[in-house]
């Protein structure tokens, strides 16, 4: 059999608040997610040994080794089919283009890419219930990545309910600072920020669904921007040049960040600012 190709796309959060900590530790999260053009490459062969082998390239500070979500997942669902008695074994080649670290989803979006390329280079045929069992258990943005498009994430971010599509492919641009923002540190800084009234994404919907983009600009949110911009006062001054900028109908932090997105009308707005903003730091691309 040849290589099997699965494209990994990245996401950002059109919409993301944070109602409340859980008890189990984990916060509640109710969300937009929305795909995106950039995407990371998985080629897939089998092997005639058992496990999995992955290859990265574009990315030499990756770990290619038991801890990568690449390997979790596909390890994940050779257990499930060798519980029917299968031993089964692959080699993935994975090549890099999303930022790592950035709050785009890069790594989730490689584990769900795994689970759908090894079940098919597999001829397992598993059930979609079992294939979003184990995305839940990888990471709270797996599931989204089994069918991508525009979904409303809410639970974890796994309880999804598809979303249409825009009438007209929104023009982003990602502008990446040059410096992390680790999701833990953001979330250690949240509690004073949770709200005692939830904000609900009805404007964004109803924006995204009619293709109004300065109305879909004025109705980005993320509930994690507060703790991010205290504890990294450049991606604070970033947003606010960026919000300044004539083409930007909107700018939000993506995710936990540190990656920014600027909305625009039109795509040659979104090169222009790109072009602009890559002229000097940071980079930037639409």
């Amino acid at each position: 059999m040849s290589a099997l190709r699965e494209l990994a796309r990245a996401k950002t959060n059109l919409f993301l608040e944070v109602p409340k900590r859980r008890e189990d530790g984990f916060h509640e999260l109710d969300t937009v997610f929305i795909e995106l053009a950039v995407a990371d490459t998985l080629e897939f062969e089998a092997r005639d040994e058992p496990g999995i082998e992955l290859l990265i390239e574009g990315d030499a500070e990756l770990s290619a080794g038991p801890d990568n979500l690449v390997v979790r997942a596909g390890e994940a669902l050779r257990q499930l089919a060798g519980a029917a008695g299968q031993v089964l074994g692959a080699r993935i080649r994975l090549r890099k283009a999303i930022p790592q670290g950035g709050g785009l989803g890069g790594g989730s979006s490689d584990a769900a890419a795994t689970l759908r390329g090894l079940d098919a280079l597999w001829s397992l045929e598993s059930p979609p219930q079992e294939l979003a069992r184990i995305a839940a258990e990888l990471g709270s943005d797996v599931a989204f990545f089994l069918a991508g498009g525009v979904q409303r994430g809410r639970g974890r971010g796994e309880v999804l309910t598809p979303l249409g599509l825009p009438p007209a492919p929104l023009e982003l641009v990602l502008i990446l600072p040059g410096f992390p923002s680790p999701t833990p540190a953001v979330y250690r800084a949240l509690a004073p920020h949770l709200p005692s009234q939830p904000r609900e994404p009805s404007a964004l919907l109803g924006a995204l669904a009619s293709g109004d983009a300065p109305a879909l600009g004025a109705a980005l949110f993320n509930r994690l921007e507060a703790p991010a911009f205290e504890l990294y006062p450049d991606l604070a001054a970033l947003r606010d040049e960026l919000a300044a900028a004539p083409e930007a109908l909107g700018v939000l932090l993506s995710g936990s960040g540190s990656t920014l997105i600027a909305l625009c009308a039109e795509r040659a707005g979104a090169e222009a600012l790109a072009a602009r903003l890559t002229a000097e730091p940071p980079q930037a691309f639409p």
